[in-house]
């Protein structure tokens, strides 16, 4: 079985920057949807803080390689150098380790 990785990413951004952060993101996430090692992602918007969105993501990867090499792939390049300007504070990672899973029956 091959490893995988779920994490959730808080994005505490400023309002004034929400549109610059959403489009940014989204560019972001139609890329990673094309990597090889890329399982899913959801993107929400916090019911408590209009301001954050927050992201679950699953990879076929260790964390470790998720940091070391997704993370610095070029299409991020833009974003994660304005990212910290848009933010109100620091990204936050939830790292995540599966204990049980449940696939919808079908009903």
């Amino acid at each position: 079985m091959s490893q995988t990785i779920s994490f959730i990413v808080h994005l505490p951004v400023k309002a004034e920057a929400r549109e610059a952060l959403y489009s940014s993101l989204v560019k972001v996430l139609d890329e990673m949807s094309n990597e090889p090692d890329f399982v899913n992602t959801y993107l929400h918007r916090s019911v408590e803080d209009a301001d954050t969105l927050v992201l679950y993501e699953t990879w076929a990867c260790s964390a470790q390689y998720f940091q070391d090499c997704h993370l610095k792939k070029a299409y991020r390049v833009e974003y994660e150098g304005k990212l910290k300007n848009m933010l109100k504070s620091e990204r936050r990672f939830e790292w995540l380790e599966l204990v049980k899973s449940y696939e919808s029956k079908g009903r």
